[in-house]
């Protein structure tokens, strides 16, 4: 419905543009034709004949421009490789809608990251809704992707993207946040797309090396291929495995105590092999005070582990002897979260794995 709205803006837009363009032909012609009625002679002739060209000028402009305008927007425009400046730019300029589809986001490495995330801001400040669609680091399309590319590390390349976005995320003022949307999408990426406005740089998934590299199409989002892939786009982003940061960036959970709730908070986790790894350092308090065998953790989403899906769980420490061990676990937290300071504000992380309870405990 939102798509079909944002289309028919576009239209009523121009349009507006062509008429309002007719109309001003039609009074200048006017004017033109009043004033040659006014006058005699060769001045009288001359505007007249002015004014008449004018009239056909207008006709003819309200008659060949939605040709014209058709066939431009069914143009297709070739562009060797991804230029990150002149995208940025045209970001900027957005003022109805920016969105990316991709595995992991060039725009957001080295040095274009800060251009494109003002840019961003400017869009958010024009009033456009931004929407980015980036493929789940865990899912195993990003691990098929990764063999594709060697030795790019795929799945390091989108977490580092995701941080970036969720902390640019939570430094936007909260009218500006409802309009920033980042959702994580599990399945094979086919197509990549840039768009700003009516416009979109879209290009396929080469084998060897990596998108940006490859030639794109520009395109007008009216056109049948530029159509095609905002459609790609629409179902991704509401498909039911799709989700949005924020579920990737913590689950939250309860902590009871002998069916009494002690604490509810959201907690950092790491997915490895079907094992989840939380930090449990939000509640040390309660694991100081009871221990982690006698506390009981339900989260507020249903969870898969080892094949099992469950919301009820119990702890276990990760150590030195675990498998994967606790240095391990923590380097994990640090690719997905960033290092986290051992001393100063905050807490050093608290690597525990859930573990599922048993059937009677609601594990389905």
């Amino acid at each position: 419905m939102r798509g079909w709205w944002r289309k028919a803006r576009l239209r009523l837009r121009r349009r507006a543009r062509r008429l309002v363009g007719v109309l001003i032909l039609l009074v200048v012609a006017a004017i033109l034709l009043l004033a040659a009625r006014l006058t005699t002679g060769f001045n009288s002739d001359l505007l007249l004949n002015i004014g008449a060209a004018v009239v056909m000028v207008a006709l003819s402009y309200a008659v060949f421009d939605p040709i014209f305008e058709e066939l431009r927007r069914s143009r297709v425009e070739e562009h060797p490789s991804f230029d990150h400046d002149e995208f940025s730019g045209h970001v900027a300029g957005a003022s109805d809608l920016v969105t990316v589809m991709d595995t992991g986001m060039h725009m957001l490495e080295g040095t274009s990251r800060g251009r494109f995330l003002e840019a961003v801001g400017a869009a958010l400040g024009n009033g456009a809704t931004v929407r980015v669609l980036l493929l789940d680091p865990d899912s195993a399309a990003a691990s098929q992707r990764a063999e594709e590319i060697r030795p790019v590390d795929v799945r390091r390349v989108i977490q580092d993207n995701l941080r970036h976005l969720y902390e640019f995320a939570l430094a936007l003022p909260p009218a500006q946040q409802a309009r920033f949307q980042v959702r994580i999408y599990d399945a094979s990426p086919s197509i990549q797309m840039f768009r700003w406005d009516d416009k979109a740089l879209i290009s396929f998934f080469p084998i060897g090396v990596r998108a940006s590299a490859s030639p794109h199409l520009e395109v007008y989002l009216e056109s049948p291929l530029g159509e095609f892939v905002q459609g790609r786009f629409d179902d991704l982003w509401r498909h039911a495995s799709t989700r949005p940061l924020s579920d990737y960036v913590a689950v939250p959970l309860t902590v009871f105590h002998r069916d009494t709730p002690l604490r509810s908070c959201g907690v950092h986790f790491v997915l490895v092999e079907g094992a989840w790894f939380i930090d449990g350092a939000p509640m040390v308090d309660q694991l100081t005070d009871h221990g982690t065998g006698r506390l009981d953790i339900v989260t507020s989403r249903p969870l898969s582990i080892d094949g099992r899906i469950g919301r009820n769980f119990r702890l276990a420490r990760v150590d030195g002897d675990s498998v994967p061990d606790r240095d391990s676990v923590l380097r994990m937290f640090d690719a997905k979260y960033g290092p986290r300071q051992l001393d100063g504000p905050g807490r050093a992380r608290l690597a525990m794995r859930l573990v599922p309870r048993r059937e009677e405990y609601g594990l389905t």
